[in-house]
């Protein structure tokens, strides 16, 4: 145990103090060589700001890891989930750099996706969710591919504002690595932790005013990384004895994912009905909704954090009192209540423009 305690706290802190002083580096490098995101219409900052601060937090959490010797268990263990983890920082960086297809980005998702499906990292059971059990092999392929890959692009289309896809990552983080913890799962909690320690030192740079962005080197990654790890944490629970239940670790990770991932299904639904491409960015996720309503990048991100943290309460409190499926309602209509309400302000503040301007004219 006391092996344990100390690696934790040199992989949490090792990965905090290498990103700490690797992001200022990053900054200047990214600044002289131009590797910076230009501000545009559809964007919310108003200069030129660093975009890689995903190769930070993946070098620090890589030096980490190996300076707390526990983790090298869980890359035997796991190889091909993070060799795609590694495989997919580097298409991410390649996209920051060069701004690659979004249908080969697409692609590669898909099949990092079902390459971690093939090692036994997929749902087999949805633990009662609707009456659903055991799930047959197509199901369980398909269902795990589409939550890895759409969890992957939602991380990265969330991260719209500064310090909310890496806060909103820290708590996952946080939550994630408390349940290996209770699994027994310690070289992976070592990782895990080195992963927190490079968000937290990452945050330091990101959080408004933000001097550095992630990127898709940092966004992709984090997404990737919680749905699969949720997955696997979701999968472990049910084959070791432990004081935490399956269905309680599957609404944990349910909790974690459902901003991201449903904000971006209602900006799909809603860029289709208009007759856009649901792939066409513009400025309608919730992080937008929020600055339209009159909050400041600081005020939108502790809120959501917040909003967050709401969910992963009900998510505990719920499945032992109302039972997994009864949770999963509640809690995508609380998500579905802010959202409305937020679009409707977002609708009287459009009118409120169109006569303030008719008024001057």
């Amino acid at each position: 145990m006391n092996s344990l305690i100390s690696q934790s706290i040199i992989s949490l802190l090792a990965g905090l103090i290498i990103c700490l002083l690797l992001i200022p580096v990053i900054i200047q490098l990214s600044l002289r060589f131009k590797l910076v995101d230009v501000p545009n219409e559809r964007k919310v900052h108003t200069k030129i700001i660093s975009r890689l601060g995903g190769m930070g937090i993946f070098i620090s959490t890589a030096i980490a890891c190996l300076l707390a010797t526990t983790s090298l268990d869980a890359f035997t263990k796991w190889p091909i989930l993070f060799i795609s983890i590694t495989a997919l920082f580097t298409v991410g960086i390649w996209d920051d750099l060069k701004n690659i297809s979004a249908k080969l980005r697409f692609v590669l998702q898909i099949l990092f996706s079902t390459a971690v499906a093939t090692t036994g990292i997929r749902l087999t059971s949805l633990h009662g969710v609707f009456g659903i059990e055991e799930l047959n092999i197509f199901w369980q392929y398909f269902l795990t591919i589409v939550i890895i890959t759409g969890s992957t692009n939602a991380f990265n289309l969330i991260d719209g504002v500064d310090g909310l896809a890496g806060g909103m990552a820290l708590i996952g983080l946080i939550v994630l690595s408390s349940i290996a913890y209770i699994l027994g799962l310690y070289s992976l909690l070592i990782i895990l932790l080195a992963f927190t320690g490079a968000v937290m030192g990452f945050l330091k740079n990101n959080f408004s005013p933000a001097k550095i962005f992630m990127g898709d080197g940092g966004s992709l990654v984090l997404g990737y990384l919680l749905s699969c790890v949720g997955i696997l944490l979701i999968e472990q629970s049910n084959q070791v004895q432990s004081s935490i239940s399956p269905s309680r670790v599957a609404l944990s990770v349910f909790a974690i994912l459902i901003i991201p991932v449903f904000d971006s299904l209602r900006v799909f639904a809603h860029r289709i009905r208009k007759g856009m491409s649901p792939l066409k960015a513009d400025k309608t996720h919730i992080h937008h909704l929020f600055l339209v309503a009159g909050l400041n990048h600081k005020k939108t991100a502790v809120f959501l954090y917040c909003f967050e943290l709401l969910l992963l309460c009900c998510a505990f409190l719920l499945q032992g009192i109302a039972g997994i499926s009864i949770a999963i309602l509640i809690m995508v209509l609380l998500f579905h209540l802010i959202t409305e309400i937020l679009r409707i302000n977002q609708g009287v503040e459009t009118w409120l423009a169109i006569i303030k301007k008719m008024e001057k004219e």
